[in-house]
């Protein structure tokens, strides 16, 4: 992995591919794809870094410093509004696998009015969930103290520390969460709303110019989703290397959650991008205007249903 400052001193910003989160939940994919050599079977020579944030994630992306960055459906649609010439050209998770973790004082939903909570930066899959969930229990998200931290691990510790009341995290950090003490407030997963969590995204612009290395990307990805679900033992060794030697349980927690919720063959949710954008079109013009087939290419998900790749990858033919 090569560190962002690197990248403009590098003479092929097109060959490196961000990484957005270092929770299991959002970037698991990306790193099964750099370990167990699938970029390479593909015929993609794609240096992996780690960029905090699909929102910092597509900002690089936009600007030239990388070929394809993880995002989740907020950013990119927040991107595309905004001018940015990029799509969806695959997905991995097509709900949202939140969790609203607190101190164990709060007994309820409704009791996390006026408290401080640990959030992400506007535009990301974390921010974009906790408003949500607060939203489905009735609290305004102007009756809570919000102070940014980042991503999840952060959000995780600024709680567990006792600095603030409570945040938004995945599965890996809620059973992190549950083990030292903390309770589950809400729990978005039961919810079930259809929603783009993470994905892969680049720009039209290499779409239009390079498509066989965009074919080539978004088959290594369905191919590390395959991996990822029926290689469990490598998958949690390469899980501990990211995340820095989380303990054997949680990795086991966030297999299981990951495993049920990764979408085989990697088609992006339409319903979920819809949702999204109906929800910012009350505060948002363009929103209203949009169309969801603005933000998605799904023209090589498409290919590689009809190719017969996903169900023989799944032994299904």
């Amino acid at each position: 992995m090569i560190p962002l400052d690197r990248l403009k001193r590098q003479p092929y910003p097109e060959e490196y591919v961000a990484y957005i989160s270092d929770s299991p939940s959002g970037s698991s994919i990306f790193w099964m794809a750099k370990e167990a050599g699938i970029y390479k079977k593909h015929g993609l020579d794609l240096e992996m870094i780690y960029i905090n944030g699909s929102v910092r994630g597509i900002q690089s992306m936009i600007a030239g410093d990388l070929a394809y960055s993880g995002a989740v459906g907020t950013a990119a649609i927040n991107a595309r509004l905004a001018g940015g010439d990029i799509a969806i050209i695959q997905s991995q998770m097509n709900t949202l696998p939140y969790f609203v973790i607190g101190k164990p004082d709060i007994k309820s939903p409704e009791e996390l009015r006026g408290r401080s909570a640990a959030v992400h930066i506007p535009g990301t899959s974390a921010d974009f969930a906790l408003r949500l969930a607060l939203m489905k229990v009735g609290v305004p998200y102007k009756d809570i103290k919000a102070v940014t931290v980042g991503g999840g691990p952060a959000r995780f510790a600024a709680v567990i520390t006792g600095q603030l009341d409570f945040t938004v995290v995945t599965d890996a950090e809620r059973i992190q969460a549950e083990r030292q003490g903390l309770k589950v407030v809400i729990d978005m997963a039961k919810l079930k709303v259809p929603f783009q969590f993470n994905c892969s995204v680049t720009t039209r612009k290499r779409i239009r110019e390079n498509p066989d290395h965009v074919r080539r990307m978004v088959a290594a990805m369905v191919e590390s989703i395959h991996f990822f679900k029926t290689r469990k033992e490598e998958a949690i060794k390469i899980m501990a290397k990211y995340t820095r030697g989380l303990a054997r349980p949680i990795l086991e927690g966030a297999y299981a959650a990951n495993s049920e919720l990764l979408v085989d063959d990697g088609y992006p949710t339409l319903e979920g991008l819809k949702q999204t954008l109906d929800i910012q079109a009350v505060t948002d013009p363009k929103a209203a205007k949009a169309k969801v087939e603005d933000f998605v290419d799904v023209r090589f998900v498409d290919e590689l249903r009809k190719s017969g790749f996903v169900d023989k990858l799944y032994g299904r033919r």
